[in-house]
């Protein structure tokens, strides 16, 4: 079984309210969190999971629903740079899912295998109202999509040694996860199904900012359940049996890597 090494990279950052991500709790709580894409190697493949916000969607320094935020291409090259590598070096993208914000620089990778959910390419294809409005999926990756060399599946797969993917969705149609074998164990990269990890462990009182400062917040009482939905969950029924299956997966609290937490930008699992 290969081993790989997990880095996440800054792809650019939003402010968002906290009780956006945990609905009910911390009302009007201004949380910063980065727009994330990760880097996994086994010391001869290079894999990229999402691909980071593009510029075009934050305008005049404000993305969704007027929140502050930065990031876009550039940020993606030059995260990339930082650990010595470039576009070209990447061989796989994995996407967590093609929400604009983790799909949004695709077009940086032409040589790459894009690697997606068919049913997150029919969600893409025909969102529904809600998410028009919220403009949560961009139609004009569709071409650039359908011009890349693509591989649509259709649920779980061992996709190569070390690395497999499982569907969960509740975000979106076709969110999947991704699960890592490391040195340290098994590691799952969560993408939105699991925006920040107090969604998962509704019990914490506080989150690790990208600062490394702490910042205390409300935990969820218990009679809540396992688990705090975000105001971004389209398929409640689907996103708990989800959040039900991932936690099957996991051996410690440690290994979940969720797709917007702050605690993580400059750590390495593996």
């Amino acid at each position: 079984m290969s081993t790989w090494v997990i880095r996440p990279l800054v792809f650019g950052t939003i402010e968002v309210k906290k009780d956006q991500l945990t609905v009910g709790l911390d009302a009007g709580l201004p949380l910063v969190v980065p727009y994330l894409g990760f880097h996994l190697t086994d010391g001869s493949c290079n894999v990229l999971l999402d691909t980071g916000i593009n510029s075009k969607y934050i305008v005049n320094g404000r993305a969704w629903a007027g929140s502050p935020a930065e990031g876009g291409g550039q940020w993606v090259i030059d995260s990339l740079g930082g650990i010595g590598l470039s576009p070209k070096d990447i061989q796989y993208v994995i996407y967590s899912h093609l929400h604009n914000d983790h799909a949004g620089n695709c077009d940086l990778f032409p040589d790459a295998i894009h690697v997606f959910q068919e049913a997150e390419w029919k969600e893409l294809l025909d969102p529904l109202p809600s998410m028009r409005i919220r403009g949560d999926f961009d139609q004009s990756l569709i071409p650039v999509l359908e011009s890349l060399k693509c591989m649509k599946l259709v649920g779980d797969l061992d996709f190569m040694p070390g690395l497999r993917l499982i569907l969960t969705p509740g975000h979106t149609a076709g969110s999947q996860c991704l699960i890592v074998t490391t040195l340290d164990g098994d590691y799952i990269l969560a993408g939105d199904t699991i925006h920040v990890l107090p969604i998962a462990f509704p019990e914490m009182t506080e989150m690790i900012l990208m600062d490394g400062r702490p910042l205390p917040i409300t935990p969820a009482p218990r009679h809540w359940g396992p688990a705090v939905a975000s105001s971004l969950v389209y398929d409640h029924y689907a996103w708990f049996k989800s959040i039900y299956r991932i936690k099957s997966f996991l051996r410690d609290t440690k290994f979940l890597i969720p797709g917007h937490e702050p605690s993580i930008v400059t750590k390495k699992f593996g």
